[in-house]
């Protein structure tokens, strides 16, 4: 029988989503997917080019568990040269994903009766992750009239001895909101005033259109960083993410990775190299970025002539996070507009209680998808 902390777990929302868009493929239905976050551009052939030179070469062995050291290096410079982060690459953990860096450090640092503060709507696994260190977690509601930007003094309010993390995503799945760099100071003085760390989800960092990027790293010490390649460079299947953070907390995440995943497959680790060092990736990422922009603006037009969807324009990542003006459940709203429209969206719900009556609709199609996909949907509603 399974334990009860797996049994109490919940499937991944968004990953349920796009198994059924993948199962209704198969059977030779025409899905235009909203739902998953993930690029629709190819990983960049000089990134390709160069994991498979390494594969050649014999880089087919074990990789120190922290990462290949020249891989780490080039992440301790990006995060000086970006983030302003002073890293020291024995400071980083190269993880299996950004999500994998989560698990590790939340299995490091989380135990029974530890509280961690999700600003909400949030990322579906967060809460998952926390659960799985049997930790306890507090929902704090952001206001979409506000940009669902966090309010500091409803933070404090929330504090207790027992909260040992606060999780900041910014860019923001599902919302796309930027937290202003005042906003993200407030909340880590917070955190410090109260002995807590503050984990910060930095995935989304290049894919911003407003506002200002900050790292709270650059200035703060209980600050635990992730970052990865899925986004930035299209490598999602790569599984490539890193953790820097206090030397005791990586010390602590490298035990359990030593006994769990052991290291990330060498090879790939080659293709985040050249990532981080060319300067054709960085041209790639700053197309997809223009591209993705482009799109933003494009969905916010068609949501702004709907008569059902109402949406603030998001500053970062891609996704748009509108609400709806039915008498529906998001569960029930996203599987209708499934089944019936052939789109496929992710329910609100699933990002906590702030997000019921919304869904979230990534725009990683093609314009002219997404065009489709809001004529069917107002189709299927008529």
């Amino acid at each position: 029988m399974l334990c009860q902390k797996v049994r109490n777990l919940r499937p991944s929302a968004t990953e349920e989503i796009d198994a059924e868009v993948k199962m209704l493929k198969r059977q030779g239905i025409d899905i235009i997917s909203l739902g998953a976050g993930e690029p629709d551009f190819d990983t960049p052939k000089n990134i390709r080019d160069a994991a498979t030179r390494a594969l050649n070469s014999g880089k087919t062995h074990y990789e120190p568990t922290k990462g290949d050291f020249e891989l780490r290096k080039a992440i301790a410079r990006k995060l000086k040269n970006d983030n302003h982060i002073d890293a020291d690459p024995e400071d980083i953990v190269v993880t299996v994903g950004a999500k994998f860096g989560i698990y590790l450090a939340a299995q490091a640092i989380l135990e029974k009766g530890d509280n961690v503060v999700l600003l909400d709507p949030a990322w579906v696994s967060y809460e998952s992750i926390a659960e799985l260190s049997e930790a306890q977690v507090t929902r704090i509601a952001t206001e979409e009239e506000e940009g669902f930007v966090p309010d500091l003094d409803v933070i404090t309010e929330h504090m207790d001895k027992s909260t040992k993390m606060i999780v900041v995503n910014s860019p923001c799945n599902p919302t796309g909101a930027v937290y202003p760099p005042k906003i993200l100071k407030g909340i880590v003085e917070i955190a410090e005033d109260n002995g807590s760390y503050v984990f910060t989800d930095e995935i989304y960092e290049k894919l911003l259109y407003e506002g200002e990027f900050y790292s709270p790293g650059s200035e703060y010490e209980n600050i635990i960083t992730v970052n990865g390649f899925s986004k930035s460079h299209a490598m999602t299947g790569w599984r490539l993410g890193y953790v820097h953070a206090p030397k005791d907390i990586i010390e602590g995440m490298v035990k359990i990775y030593q006994h769990s995943a052991s290291c990330v497959t060498a090879f790939a680790q080659m293709g985040a190299l050249e990532a981080l060092v060319s300067e054709e990736s960085e041209r790639f990422v700053q197309k997809m970025v223009k591209e993705y922009r482009k799109r933003r603006n494009f969905i916010m037009k068609l949501i702004e002539k709907s008569d059902i969807f109402e949406c603030k324009k998001p500053k970062g990542a891609f996704y748009v996070f509108p609400s709806y003006d039915l008498k529906m459940k998001s569960i029930e709203f996203a599987k209708k507009l499934l089944r019936e429209a052939h789109v496929a969206t992710v329910p609100g719900f699933a990002f906590g209680e702030c997000g019921e009556y919304h869904l979230r609709m990534a725009y990683t199609a093609p314009n002219e998808k997404i065009e489709e996909a809001f004529i069917k949907i107002e189709n299927s509603l008529k």
